[in-house]
């Protein structure tokens, strides 16, 4: 519409300009006129289409935090789980670091924490809506840069450093239970306390199974993170 507009009043300028009915300075009078008006009419053009672009990113923008809110609320519920496994874990990996030379592991302290013995931790994928949103350039339609900055520490640096220290911690407890089995005859109830008072094992709990302080410690840090992003989510949004 606005190009029809434009096309009109320029027509009309041309117009003047070349008509001998007029003269000169009404023909500049009517082309300034019509010129002014062709501004206008492109400046506001411009405006109303910026303006419906800016509004529709901050729509946008608006669906995403809301939705990446719930994402977080996800995650916090896997990782507490996660952090109460790492926890119990290394109860489990400090008491067979700790084992005396020559003792062998207690069957109902084992039983305990069996199911942390050969069990694997580790956080899940649930960053397909912000992997999303990224790859289609759309972060910088987040305005409020603090979010912002928060958003990509969270997916960018506490995620990635805390997979990681998971991954190598999940290497290490592999060999362990490469070890066990290897070494166990009729397992359960066979030697199996026996080899997990061995040296092999107890060096292993005591070096890498049993320090898990930094995962732990990259878990609560991650946690904090979600909180803090969903509670300045929600003051934004009012």
């Amino acid at each position: 519409m606005a190009e029809l507009e434009v096309a009109k009043n320029l027509k009309k300028a041309i117009e003047m300009a070349k008509s001998s009915q007029h003269s000169q300075i009404h023909k500049l009078k009517e082309v300034a006129f019509e010129i002014i008006i062709i501004v206008f009419a492109v400046s506001l053009s411009i405006y109303l289409h910026t303006w419906s672009e800016h509004r529709e990113e901050k729509h946008q923008a608006s669906m995403f935090l809301n939705g990446l809110s719930n994402d977080l609320l996800k995650d916090i519920e896997e990782m507490q789980s996660d952090l109460e496994a790492f926890r119990q874990q290394k109860i489990l990996f400090t008491y067979i670091s700790q084992l005396p030379n020559n003792a062998i592991a207690n069957a109902d302290s084992i039983a305990k924490y069996h199911s942390y013995l050969f069990s694997y931790t580790g956080l899940g994928k649930n960053n397909g809506r912000y992997e999303g949103f990224k790859s289609s350039g759309k972060l910088q339609y987040i305005e409020n840069q603090s979010i912002l900055n928060l958003i990509l520490d969270y997916y960018e640096e506490s995620i990635p450093l805390l997979k990681i220290s998971t991954e190598y911690y999940k290497n290490q407890k592999t060999k362990l239970s490469d070890f066990v089995i290897d070494n166990s005859i009729d397992y359960p109830q066979g030697n199996l306390m026996k080899v997990l008072a061995s040296e092999q094992i107890k060096n292993r709990c005591r070096i890498y199974l049993s320090s898990v302080d930094q995962i732990i410690s990259s878990y609560e840090k991650c946690i904090d993170n979600c909180h803090q992003i969903i509670e300045d989510i929600g003051k934004e949004a009012h």
